[in-house]
């Protein structure tokens, strides 16, 4: 298992707004202080795991109303942006660069495939966010596995702009330890 220590970037913090608290005894507990790295898909809570799996064969089908059925089995949608979206499913296919949502899915198996950050992994109530790379805090000296992990999901060029931004607000998708998929979203 890989451990990263720190804290998470300004839209992993703004995203966790989104998502709800996490819960832990104690004041002053920071959740983005408590991530853990790890790329074992068993390791992953149940209903976590299914929803991974779940998402990954309704993107590989190539059809974006594939994920319809599981966003409707949920109590809430997940966030696919920082505004308002009154379609999920109707956004991600507008923001894709093809108009079908193909590219998107195709991003979706990419960083569900990825190594994934336990976010609050000493809670009451830990997220799972893929990529791993949108928790870490400081992606300016990034060590060599850490690059090869980025140049998978993304550009040299746009890892550069990442950089210089100062952090992972490329996609990002996050699954709470009930399986609920709460977010799948891009920018800070």
């Amino acid at each position: 298992m890989r451990v990263a220590t720190g804290a998470a970037l300004a839209g992993l913090m703004m995203l966790a707004a989104l998502t709800g608290p996490l819960a832990q005894d104690g004041a002053g507990y920071d959740p983005f202080q408590d991530v853990e790295i790890s790329d074992r898909i068993e390791d992953l809570p149940a209903p976590v795991r299914k929803k991974r799996d779940a998402l990954i064969a309704a993107a590989r089908s190539g059809d974006i109303e594939a994920l319809r059925p599981i966003i409707e089995a949920q109590d809430f949608p997940p966030h696919v942006t920082f505004g308002e979206a009154s379609d999920p499913v109707d956004h991600l296919r507008q923001v894709s660069a093809d108009g079908e949502g193909r590219e998107l899915l195709a991003v979706l198996v990419n960083i569900l495939e990825a190594p994934y950050a336990v976010v609050g992994a000493g809670s009451d109530e830990p997220s799972y966010m893929w990529p791993y790379l949108a928790a870490l805090v400081d992606i300016s000296n990034p060590t060599p596995e850490q690059l090869v992990d980025a140049y998978r999901l993304v550009s040299v060029e746009d890892f550069k702009g990442l950089q210089e931004f100062g952090g992972w607000i490329d996609w990002r998708t996050t699954i709470n330890e009930d399986g609920v998929w709460e977010a799948f979203v891009a920018g800070d």
